[in-house]
């Protein structure tokens, strides 16, 4: 569906009249094959692009303009160029919960936005310019009108590319200590219970230098599937996929389980690929069963299973609004950590299986892994509230209005206070 004249004008115009646009690659842009034409119109006038999860991996991670997720899982380089942007060039995108940090992540007094998508209702989102076309050929189609405009970000996007880059290596290098350690999720456990965790998981790992290790053991054509948890985060921020359309990720009702099953229909998509579900132990005992249907049907896939013991996401939420730890940390009737061997679960299906509590034992896990036939498992202990954190992006979590907790009427009140800078539709 091409775009008519009158929104190819109101467009460029918009276009040519900002100081500092941003486009939100969205996954209609992805599903539209736009690839080459963002990168040439960022490229030619040095726009920021920014990611969604369904747009991610859309155009690969090694492009200088991509800056990565933007919004509560973003960046720290896609979130500033968030608050800087006069205007948010939406592609292909819902400007879903996420997306916007609870319609928080924008400078609403100076930002405007124009939207190219197919579908008119996701096209008039954030009282929006409205061009409704396919991405790719409305796109190639606004080109010409831009000819001569550049942006005046300047060197702007490379600084903020370098110290993420800067931020991530960080991550990468997390190193548990015995005394004196403080996680990424900070104030949650104390040291106390931060080693009664090392020591029943029998690990040191941390979760952000485990998925960073695992990004760069896996070839770059391989596919990665996520859904739930805190792993969306840290595959949306720490994820760098340099092949186009190797991401995908469940999120848009962060369906627990999805992660295997969707693993499954990667492979029978492209057979010739390796895929990976990076799935936490949380999400692994809620539905794993399409584990026993690729051994069935001899479909390869290959689980990444990050256990730190609980629902680690949902514990985190219950912690940063006010609530004790509550019910997501597996532990017995007794209050004993559980430390469960997925590995001998999977074994058991028939799945070749490795325990890991390392960065070496990951990556020579995944070389082997490479090597089989069979679908494998990877067994990998990390610690509790070592995911990363925030850059700068908001969400609104519901918090009891009445409680007899201060802690919770404190959460109330930040809450209250925070929505009054969103943008109320």
């Amino acid at each position: 569906k091409p775009a008519v004249d009158r929104e190819l004008q109101g467009a460029a115009e918009r276009i040519k009249a900002s100081k500092k646009p941003m486009i939100i690659v969205g996954g209609g842009a992805r599903y539209s094959g736009a690839r080459d034409i963002l990168k040439q119109l960022s490229e030619k006038h040095n726009i920021p692009l920014v990611e969604t999860q369904a747009g991610k991996s859309t155009v690969e991670w090694s492009f200088s303009n991509n800056l990565g997720g933007v919004g509560i899982l973003g960046t720290a380089a896609a979130n500033k160029a968030a608050r800087e942007t006069d205007l948010i060039i939406g592609i292909g995108t819902r400007y879903t919960d996420f997306t916007t940090s609870s319609k928080t992540q924008f400078d609403f007094e100076k930002t405007s936005f124009l939207n190219i998508n197919v579908s008119r209702l996701q096209a008039y989102k954030m009282d929006a310019f409205q061009v409704v076309a396919d991405a790719k050929t409305a796109l190639e189609q606004l080109a010409p009108f831009l000819e001569g405009y550049e942006t005046e970000y300047g060197s702007l996007l490379t600084e903020w590319k370098t110290e993420w880059l800067n931020e991530r290596d960080r991550l990468a290098g997390i190193e548990f200590t015995r005394d004196g350690f403080t996680p990424e999720i900070k104030n949650h456990f104390t040291q106390e219970t931060m080693n009664e965790y090392a020591d029943v998981l029998g690990t040191q790992f941390t979760q952000t230098a485990a998925l960073i290790a695992a990004n760069e053991a896996v070839s770059d054509d391989s596919i990665v599937v996520g859904s739930a948890g805190s792993l969306p985060g840290d595959l949306q921020r720490l994820w760098n996929s340099d092949v186009p359309n190797t991401y995908h990720l469940e999120y848009g009702y962060s369906c627990m389980g999805y992660e295997v099953a969707g693993t499954f229909g990667a492979k029978l998509a492209h057979p010739d690929r390796e895929v990976y579900s990076a799935v936490g132990d949380g999400s692994f005992l809620l539905l794993h069963s399409e584990l026993v249907t690729a051994i069935q049907y001899d479909k390869k896939i290959n689980i990444l299973l990050f256990d730190n013991s609980g629902y680690g996401c949902i514990n985190n939420l219950q912690m940063d609004h006010g609530s004790g730890t509550y019910f997501c940390e597996f532990r017995t009737h007794d209050n004993q950590i559980m430390n469960i061997d997925y590995a001998k679960v999977a074994e058991a299906y028939g799945a070749k299986t490795y325990k890991v509590n390392n960065a070496e034992e990951l990556t020579a896990a995944i070389e082997d892994a490479k090597k089989q036939t069979a679908s494998t498992l990877i067994d990998i202990k990390v610690l509790p509230k070592t995911m990363s954190d925030g850059y700068d992006g908001w969400w609104n979590v519901g918090v009891a209005e009445v409680s007899e907790s201060d802690s919770v009427q404190k959460a109330y009140a930040a809450r209250a206070e925070k929505l009054k800078t969103a943008k109320i539709y």
